[in-house]
């Protein structure tokens, strides 16, 4: 029971779809973030439903690409890409690390951030345009894994790397042990990546072996790009901040997700 409520609290805090029961229990606040790539199930679900709805709608390449870069920071309510943006004020303001965390705290919107985030939907627009327009269903699968990996890293570090003395996480990382059970949702995700890699292999039969052979690692090398850039972000802040917090967290996650898009991109390339 515990489990449930910690999905739905998850539900309730990380994602702007409405939560369908709002629980609340302060013993399964660690729950919480156990149970969080869960929710990345839901939202990569959704994504991929919607590109095949606006694929089948025949929606213009421009729109259709702004509508998919727009789902995965409007569906959190762009809670991470605040914390992505909170990062970069304070990480590119080269100040000494005490001021680096005031302004990490400080909610007032910096140029960094500004910049950052412009440059993030570009690019990130940019190749979802190229991916659109490459028209490859069977390979876009990959959108509903994308969310899923993203924050099962998020919240691994979330919960296991030493806080930030002003991180809301701090009480969890010294009150009991259900985010033990964190590894176990890391395994989920790589489920989710083995059995897509299989739809992708049983959907290459009808290819020659090459093209089988491409389609079927294409999940493979874009979790391997999601998981070093989730890694290599969440390492470059937490030594630039002092430590783990929540929007280090959502940092990391939009590092993934980009990582994902990208790097899919430039497997269809090959």
């Amino acid at each position: 029971m515990k489990l449930m409520t910690g999905f739905f609290m998850a539900w309730g805090n990380f994602c702007a779809i409405p939560c369908p029961w709002k629980l609340w229990d302060e013993k399964a606040r660690n729950l919480m973030l156990v149970m969080f790539p869960l929710v990345g199930v839901i939202i990569g679900m959704i994504w991929y439903g919607m590109y095949w709805i606006f694929y089948y709608l025949g929606m213009p390449i421009p729109l259709f690409a702004a509508l998919m870069t727009a789902y995965p920071f409007a569906v959190s309510g762009f809670i991470h890409l605040d914390g992505f943006m909170d990062c970069n004020d304070a990480i590119l303001s080269r100040r000494p690390l005490a001021e680096r965390q005031r302004i990490l705290k400080d909610s007032h919107v910096g140029a960094f951030a500004v910049i950052t985030t412009v440059i993030l939907f570009l690019v990130f627009f940019g190749a979802m345009w190229s991916l659109l327009e490459m028209k490859s269903p069977l390979r876009m699968w990959c959108l509903a894994m994308a969310p899923v990996l993203s924050r099962a890293m998020s919240a691994r570090a979330a919960m296991t790397k030493t806080p930030l003395s002003t991180s809301q996480y701090e009480r969890s990382f010294h009150e009991g042990t259900e985010h033990r059970s964190i590894p176990c949702f890391i395994w989920l995700a790589a489920a989710v990546v083995m059995v897509v890699e299989g739809i992708l292999l049983e959907g290459g039969l009808a290819m020659d072996g090459g093209a089988a052979l491409l389609c079927g690692l294409t999940p493979a090398v874009t979790a391997a790009c999601q998981l070093a850039a989730s890694l290599i972000s969440g390492a470059y802040a937490r030594k630039q901040l002092g430590g783990m917090s929540g929007d280090i967290a959502g940092y990391m996650l939009v590092w993934s997700e980009l990582a994902a898009v990208v790097s899919l991109l430039l497997v269809f390339g090959t």
